[in-house]
């Protein structure tokens, strides 16, 4: 979001989804990996305990990463073919001109990639699920369930609103309803994460 309080560019265009997908994978791709590593503990026996390191979440945040990154240099690529024939900057008729917006025209790419991070949410949803019963320190699991929960509520509200309403939705109606998306997920799930321990270990 804070991107789009810079004037609408090609360049700013084509950094929006590297910003976005990767703050996204870093972000729910952690907390999907840690209801992973919850739900392998809990089934585990004892007596054949399988412990999921730090260090092989990390391994598998990386190739995550590097997944997100092959998938937006291809996106990046295509977008640069588009640009022989059109432009990336929206714009939108008024009147008898054409009025260029603050905001990105919106792509067919980007079907494929709400579609991409609804199902990562959704199959961390599946992990929160199986690991229900898992005792966890400082309710870790029911906040991380949360986080998860609000974003793919809000995230899918907002793009089934904007598939069917796009033609009437102006580019200031857009982007109010991009930040509320973003103050519900990014604000709410940094809270949802670090206030908790701060509460548990100001208790102690």
């Amino acid at each position: 979001v804070a991107l789009h309080f810079l004037q609408a560019s090609t360049l700013r265009c084509l950094l929006e989804p590297w910003c976005r997908e990767l703050g996204f994978i870093i972000c729910y791709g952690a907390i999907v990996l840690k209801l992973y590593r919850h739900l392998v503990e809990f089934r585990t026996r004892k007596a054949h305990r399988w412990v999921v390191r730090d260090l092989d979440l990390l391994r598998y945040l990386c190739a995550m990463c590097v997944a997100v990154l092959c998938y937006l240099a291809a996106f990046t690529a295509t977008s640069m073919d588009f640009l022989r024939y059109s432009e990336l900057v929206w714009k939108v008729e008024n009147t008898d001109d054409q009025v260029t917006s603050n905001m990105c025209r919106p792509l067919k790419w980007d079907y494929v990639t709400e579609a991409g991070e609804l199902l990562i949410l959704g199959f961390g949803l599946q992990l929160a699920i199986a690991s229900r019963n898992a005792n966890t320190q400082f309710r870790e699991r029911q906040f991380l369930v949360a986080s998860i929960l609000i974003e793919f509520l809000a995230s899918s509200t907002f793009y089934i609103l904007r598939f069917w309403y796009l033609g009437e939705f102006n580019p200031s109606t857009l982007f109010l309803a991009l930040f509320i998306r973003s103050q519900l997920t990014n604000t709410v799930t940094l809270a949802l994460i670090f206030l908790p321990k701060l509460w548990y270990q100001h208790k102690q």
